[in-house]
C-alpha cells in the first residue's frame, strides 16, 4: 500500500513566497502605465488640468493592488481545490501557473499604456482644447 503525503501547506508557502516579486512586477507595470497616460493625457487635455484626478489615481492604485492580490491568491486556492489538499498531485504545475498568471497580470496592468497611444493616434494625434 502506498503511502500519500498531504501537504497543503507546501503549496500556500510556495505561493506566499512568490507574492512579493508578482507585485513587483505589477508594480512596475502600473508605473509604466500611469507614465504614458500622463505623457500622452497630458497632450489632449488644456494645459494646467489634470489628465486624472490624484485622488482617483491613489484610490484606483490602492483598489487595483487589493483587486490583483485577491486573484493571486486564488492561485494556492484553487490549487488546494483541484488536489483536494493533496498538493504532490498539483505541484509540478505551479511554476507553469504562476507564469501565466503573472505574464496576464502584466498585460491588463499595461492595457492602458497600449490603449491611450493607440486611440490616440487613431484620432491623428490631435492635441486637446487650446483655450
Amino acid at each position: 500500500m502506498k503511502l500519500v503525503v498531504k501537504r497543503p501547506w507546501d503549496a500556500i508557502v510556495w505561493w506566499e513566497i512568490r507574492r512579493i516579486p508578482f507585485n513587483l512586477c505589477v508594480l512596475v507595470a502600473g508605473l509604466v502605465s500611469g507614465l504614458v497616460i500622463e505623457l500622452v493625457g497630458s497632450r489632449l487635455v488644456k494645459p494646467g488640468e489634470d489628465v486624472e484626478e490624484p485622488l482617483g489615481i491613489i484610490v484606483g492604485a490602492i483598489v487595483y493592488a487589493v483587486a490583483a492580490n485577491l486573484c493571486y491568491s486564488v492561485g494556492w486556492i484553487s490549487e488546494l481545490l483541484w488536489s483536494w489538499g493533496d498538493t504532490t498531485r498539483t505541484e509540478t504545475m505551479r511554476a507553469k501557473i504562476f507564469r501565466i498568471g503573472l505574464v496576464f497580470s502584466v498585460v491588463v496592468t499595461l492595457m492602458p499604456a497600449i490603449l491611450v497611444p493607440l486611440i490616440w493616434a487613431i484620432f491623428g494625434f490631435q492635441h486637446g482644447p487650446t483655450s
